[in-house]
């Protein structure tokens, strides 16, 4: 059951009710929101998907810096950080989600960037700056989108070259000695010739105490992205787009709490484990190692490695589009690039025991080539998409320090993909149209892999933990079915099946078949692809004379082959196995009166992996929640803006609750955060002609000590690793407008 805290409840409807007292104002239209879900601009009300959109002005005024800070007002959409802030993030969107970190391996809920996929987890998240609009659509997008999207997609959108000379500059500064600057410059350079340059720089001291003998406080930011846009129009049927860009992310190494646990019944369950218990032989309430971290606070630790986490990112992309009398042709061909290292104290504590470090280094080349049309009844579309990605990979687990091995793995993982797509929207009558859609995709992966003991524990030439070098290939179609009806032009009914897919792949880390530190079954290495059957209905309708908006959606989704993921001592396994999902979520907008802005959000999830064996060799199975999918979320936005003498303030309250939610497939107690609530205050005072602006804001208002992220290591060292969310953050921000 949801509870908010009585205090919090109390402070929002004061504030609530000292916001509406205010004149009523007569009905407003509200703005209408363009989205592209469908690969051509439609108002998101005639968008028969549930898709939640962001404004460039909304994400300015929410303050989302992050491009994981949507989540926060986005019904159904959660995440984890499986290696620390800033690094490898995992997306789950309705339930669908996998929490595996390893760089080889790709989320069920897709990203793009200015309609570029975007393959490898270290580039999910990044800085948002000089940003049009964000999209997310929620179920498969198995048809136009196609590639590993089970869950749906999160799409983000760059402001384009204008004619007109354009551009912002931005500074904040905040607690932890914050920095952050931001700005864009862009207008025209001659006749059909225009361009937009973008930065954005973002440092804050970490805000993480280090009691143990490293030197750096942990969970700091030193990050740095730019853009670089040019469009040409050589004919006037001929637009050209160049998007050339790239970012920096370094930070020192994220920081885990330290949790000691036990198990009571050899591994099937993980407990806290009590303090005055010394089950381990070390000292009563540590783990297997002699430590125990009992200062209560969720923002310090001890650590002996300063570790780093460095992740770049470079890439270009080319958008032409040529616009006939009845068709339009579309090509878009991208090329990035992703490196990694990431060196982390995984026994957060001042002793050194075990550290992990990860590095990739990935190239994704992809190729999208469209032509679409209408007709006074239909609109077409027909495509051919081609995907390249190479990942070399590497992870060193380095627990010498106790005497034990030093694991050396490195693989190079290559994977080639095409698909044809094609989708049809025919209108019936005035009221009802139907919408159908096909994909046909084939994929070929392969794993050449090594693994290695460096410590001397094995002999020297037999010092081969694993070695693997397999292909996987398979095909698939997917697509959708959807029939629309509009009973009113204010109003959109909706009912859909469509398929999803998520490629087959290999399990990496510290793969070892010689009993040394595990020992792996061949077989296990690749797992097989997901596929998701979506059954969904819906709704979207204006209210109130056009001065509210209300969308639902409820769906039912038969999930075969699962991709589930599970953490066994210090390696990660996906395996196959099958799941149901049911849920809906809701959002609603208002506009009461004059100046006030009311958004909310809603979504209630039943979410049950089948079939999940136990962590011991017994053989048994359970069904079990699937991981950072909360049966239920609440998310609000609560906005009054009102004149002054000289320009407009606007004071704001944006809140999100969570309920119960795992981060691990087995639902150990442990690894189970129970519900919690994060709010945020913002107020702004705008100049009279919205050339500049100064923002007050306090981020986690009350000091919500809440968990993100969990991995339970109770059986090989008897803790468990927690990832908290940020600490009360408060600060100032000034924006210059030049228009």
């Amino acid at each position: 059951m949801m509870i908010l805290r009585p205090y919090r409840l109390t402070a929002a409807i004061v504030s609530l009710t000292a916001l509406c007292a205010g004149p009523l104002a007569q009905a407003q239209v509200l703005e209408e929101v363009v989205v592209t879900a469908q690969k051509r601009e439609q108002s998101l009300q005639d968008v028969g998907v549930s898709v939640t959109a962001f404004s460039g002005e909304q994400i300015k005024d929410l303050g989302f810096t992050n491009s994981v800070d949507v989540i926060a007002q986005t019904p159904g959409l959660s995440y984890g950080t499986p290696t620390a802030e800033g690094n490898n993030a995992s997306l789950t969107l309705r339930g669908v989600g996998l929490a595996d970190f390893n760089d080889n391996n790709e989320g069920p809920v897709a990203v793009y960037v200015d309609e570029v996929y975007v393959s490898a987890l270290s580039g999910v998240t990044f800085q948002l700056f000089d940003l049009e609009r964000v999209e997310v659509l929620r179920g498969p997008q198995g048809t136009l989108y196609g590639r590993n999207t089970t869950g749906g997609l999160v799409h983000f959108v760059s402001v384009k070259p204008s004619e007109e000379t354009q551009g912002y500059f931005e500074v904040t500064v905040a607690e932890n000695s914050q920095f952050k600057v931001e700005g864009a410059l862009g207008g025209s350079l001659g006749d059909a010739v225009q361009a937009r340059l973008s930065y954005a720089h973002n440092e804050y001291d970490g805000y993480v105490d280090n009691r143990g003998p490293g030197t750096e406080d942990p969970n700091d930011a030193d990050n740095n992205a730019a853009r670089l846009q040019l469009a040409f129009q050589p004919t006037d049927a001929i637009d050209v787009l160049f998007n050339v860009h790239g970012s920096k992310n370094n930070a020192n190494m994220g920081a885990w709490q330290h949790e000691a646990t036990y198990s009571p019944d050899g591994g099937v369950t993980s407990l806290p484990l009590p303090a005055d218990l010394n089950l381990y032989g070390s000292c009563p309430g540590c783990d297997a190692f002699g430590y125990r971290d009992d200062d209560d606070d969720p923002w310090a630790g001890a650590y002996d490695r300063d570790g780093d986490l460095d992740i770049e990112n470079k890439g270009a992309s080319l958008n032409f589009q040529w616009a006939g009398d009845s068709v339009t042709l579309t090509s878009i061909t991208a090329f990035e690039n992703f490196e990694r290292l990431y060196e982390e104290d995984t026994d957060i504590s001042p002793f050194k025991i075990v550290h992990n470090t990860y590095t990739a280094d990935i190239d994704q080349f992809t190729q999208e080539i469209r032509l679409s049309g209408e007709t006074d009844a239909m609109h077409w579309l027909a495509g051919f998409y081609y995907y390249d990605q190479e990942t070399d990979g590497g992870f060193q687990i380095d627990a010498s320090g106790i005497g034990f091995i030093i694991g050396d793995a490195n693989y190079k993982q290559e994977t080639s993909s095409w698909s044809l797509f094609g989708q049809i929207e025919y209108d019936l009558s005035d009221r009802w149209s139907v919408i159908g859609g096909l994909r046909y995709t084939d994929e070929e992966r392969e794993l050449d892999y090594l693994s290695q003991e460096l410590n001397g524990l094995l002999p020297p030439d037999a010092n081969v933990m694993f070695d693997y070098d397999e292909k996987i290939s398979h095909d698939n179609v997917t697509g959708k079915l959807e029939l629309d009806f509009r009973p009113t032009d204010s109003t959109l009914i909706y009912g859909s099946v469509s398929l999803g897919t998520k490629s087959a792949g290999f399990n990496t880390g510290l793969l070892d078949e010689t009993g040394l530190f595990g020992l792996t079954v061949r077989g296990d290495v690749p797992y097989g692809e997901e596929e998701l059957t979506s059954y969904e209905v819906g709704f979207k309708t204006d209210l109130f004379g056009g001065t509210s908006r209300l969308n639902a959606s409820a769906f039912y989704y038969d999930y075969s082959d699962y991709q589930a993921f599970a953490f066994v001592n210090l390696n990660q396994v996906i395996f196959n196995t099958d799941a149901t999902v049911t849920g809906m979520e809701l959002e609603f907008v208002t506009n009461p009166i004059e100046g006030l802005d009311i958004l909310l959000g809603a979504s209630l999830l039943d979410a049950e992996a089948e079939d999940i064996p136990l962590n011991d060799a017994s053989g048994i199975t359970r069904d079990r929640t699937m991981t950072l999918a909360p049966d239920f979320s609440l998310n609000g936005v609560v906005r009054y803006e009102w004149g002054v003498s000289a320009g407009r303030v606007a004071a704001q309250v944006d809140f999100n609750y969570q309920d119960e939610t795992f981060f691990d497939i087995q639902n150990h107690p442990i690894s189970r955060e129970d519900g919690y609530d994060v709010w945020n205050a913002r107020l702004t005072y705008y100049s009279q002609d919205d050339t500049w602006s100064v923002s007050a804001f306090v981020n986690n208002l009350f000091e919500e000590e809440y968990r993100v992220y969990s991995f339970d290591v109770t059986n090989l060292f008897g803790f468990n690793q927690v990832a908290y969310g940020r600490p009360r953050w408060a600060g100032v921000s000034f924006r210059y407008n030049l228009n």
